[in-house]
């Protein structure tokens, strides 16, 4: 195995309307490969009419890998995900807010490590 590099990524963002919002990490990079040990996330603002369900998925390949799902998620609230997620070169980790509120800010946390990627082994 090769020397595991920490790996923290923070995203956030302000979605000024409301719609379909996406979070996502940082591309993975060639020749690395990259372990998630937790994830969270947390928005700021919940309403009636809005916030309905979080999906965490995979993204890169075309389609979304789904992991998880949240339904009616809360106003500050912390949502977390603790299953390792292993993500090769081109993949990203999305949040994806269905029907988030005006004016919401969203915030995810992404803790592991990365390594370069081993020959044989992806």
């Amino acid at each position: 195995m090769g020397k595991r590099m920490a790996l923290r990524d923070r995203q956030e963002n302000l979605f000024t309307s409301a719609a379909l919002v996406t979070l996502k990490t940082k591309t993975v990079a060639r020749g690395q490969v990259h372990c998630v040990q937790h994830c969270s996330w947390e928005i700021n603002k919940a309403t009636g009419g809005g916030n309905y369900r979080a999906r965490l998925y995979i993204a890169g390949h075309g389609y979304n890998h789904q992991l998880c799902e949240q339904g009616t998620p809360q106003a500050n609230i912390s949502y977390t995900y603790d299953d390792e997620i292993w993500l090769i070169e081109g993949e990203q980790l999305a949040l994806e807010l269905d029907q988030c509120a005006a004016s919401t800010t969203a915030k995810m946390h992404c803790t592991g490590f990365w390594q370069h990627e081993l020959e044989g082994v992806n």
